[in-house]
């Protein structure tokens, strides 16, 4: 990620994701696997985060000429599913859920990944109360 610091809100949306990534720990969330530490602490723009590889994502897989059996549609929906579930499970709302944003493996695993718009169910009650005092 270049230029980490450039603009105030991109760089409140990378430290969240990043958060949220080392929180969520299920076989349909992307993984991380290490964040590469800067030569120069002091002076970097640019952030290093390892995530774990698959092979498509669900928008390209739908726009593709691949053609789907009913049992592979299944599966990557149950799994897609049982992902939310889990995030839901860890009071985190994901906000951008799109095709885009699931990646799908050849076997029909799926990872939810870009948590750059999600919030923590507990932040987002704690912001409502805030607004509703005022």
């Amino acid at each position: 990620m270049d230029g980490v610091f450039e603009d105030e809100v991109d760089c409140k949306r990378i430290l969240r994701e990043v958060t949220l990534l080392r929180r969520l720990k299920h076989q349909f969330v992307v993984e991380l696997f290490d964040i590469i530490e800067p030569k120069h602490p002091e002076t970097f723009d640019t952030l290093y985060v390892v995530l774990e590889l698959a092979e498509s994502d669900l928008k390209k897989v739908i726009k593709s000429a691949i053609h789907l059996q009913l049992k592979h549609i299944q599966l990557v929906v149950y799994n897609l599913l049982a992902a939310v579930k889990y995030i839901h499970s860890a009071n985190v709302l994901h906000r951008d859920m799109k095709p885009a944003n699931v990646l799908v493996n050849e076997d029909c695993s799926v990872k939810i990944c870009d948590f750059g718009l999600a919030r923590s169910i507990a932040g987002v009650e704690s912001a409502s109360m805030m607004m509703s005092s005022k």
